[in-house]
């Protein structure tokens, strides 16, 4: 392995307004009234049953007073259950039904494409929780909402890798814990990619963005996109190696067996892939089964181990894979 470090500055782009109408008006305004570097800095808004409502911002957990002031746990805003299911008919756009598969995997898709995390207390129908049967969440009691963001990278190494090799892309394997910005990152190398930004020409480039966190419509729209929205990862990488002749496969988050399968199966097409996987280190990287698969047969050329600090600055530990 060839190893590079490198740091990163990082131009923001966010409406804050946009997430704000899904919540009550007195947590709504306090989080407007909050300071700008809270507001340009919060990747969550966070509401449980009976707690305070939270801001994570720049991996601190903040609560506001009512006046959008930093406030300690007395004083703070807290989230009641008339708040709460204020939030969830929003999300659910008043037809909680329609959201009953999302939410017991864990999340509802708003009528904006906004995914939030979810969890409550559940009951099996069959009343055996050893069983594989099905269950139903009776009571939602903690919402997550993650504000995405496009995010301006001034300095991309992954981005000049491909600049330097004469604009040949080759895979490449994004990896962090959560909350790192292995997202942000992908959702500006597509955007890069697609519409030729930071130098680049255009690529015809395939998203398979099966969470739908990935894909913003107005930032990344106007290039060439090819966007699988809310399909599972192996069966858009499949359809886009077969149907559309991409340049390059981005997807996010890869890990799973069928995952795997699909993506060997697309690098004998010749199509490169770069992706993100949730990992502490590359030791760790490798001790995954399925992302062995991977590493073994050679589908990846880079790895990049990503990082912030506290003033968002992203630093690259990148392996070149020696062939």
């Amino acid at each position: 392995m060839i190893m590079y470090e490198s740091k990163s500055n990082m131009k923001k782009s966010s409406d804050i307004d946009f997430y704000l109408k899904y919540l009550p008006e007195s947590i709504a305004k306090a989080i407007a009234f909050a300071d700008d570097d809270i507001k340009s800095g919060v990747t969550e808004i966070r509401l449980r049953l009976n707690s305070p409502v939270s801001l994570t911002v720049n991996k601190e957990n903040i609560l506001l007073n009512s006046r959008g002031k930093r406030s300690d746990i007395k004083n703070c805003l807290f989230t009641g259950r008339e708040e709460l299911d204020y939030c969830i008919n929003n999300f659910c756009d008043g037809s909680y039904h329609t959201q009953a598969n999302n939410i017991k995997n864990g999340f509802i898709i708003t009528r904006d494409g906004c995914r939030v995390g979810v969890c409550g207390n559940i009951i099996y129908t069959d009343n055996n929780i050893n069983s594989q049967s099905d269950f139903v969440i009776d009571q939602i009691t903690s919402v997550n909402m993650r504000v995405n963001r496009f995010v301006y990278f001034n300095n991309c190494p992954l981005l000049d890798i491909i600049k330097d090799n004469g604009g040949k892309i080759n895979g490449a394997l994004i990896y962090s814990p959560p909350g790192e910005g292995k997202t942000t990152l992908l959702r500006f190398i597509a955007a890069a990619l697609s519409k030729g930004l930071y130098g680049l020409k255009r690529y015809r480039t395939a998203l398979i963005d099966e969470k739908r966190e990935v894909y913003m419509k107005d930032k990344m729209d106007g290039g060439l996109l090819d966007v699988f929205y809310g399909y599972k990862k192996a069966e858009g990488i499949d359809c886009a190696t077969r149907t559309l002749n991409p340049d390059v496969i981005i997807c996010d988050e890869i890990g799973g067996l069928e995952d795997t399968k699909s993506i060997l199966s697309a690098q004998n097409s010749g199509v490169p892939l770069i992706a993100t996987a949730h990992a502490g280190d590359f030791e760790q990287l490798k001790r995954k089964v399925n992302l062995s698969l991977l590493i073994e047969n050679d589908v990846f050329l880079y790895f990049a181990g990503i990082s912030l600090n506290r003033h968002n600055i992203m630093k690259y530990d990148i392996y070149r894979q020696l062939q």
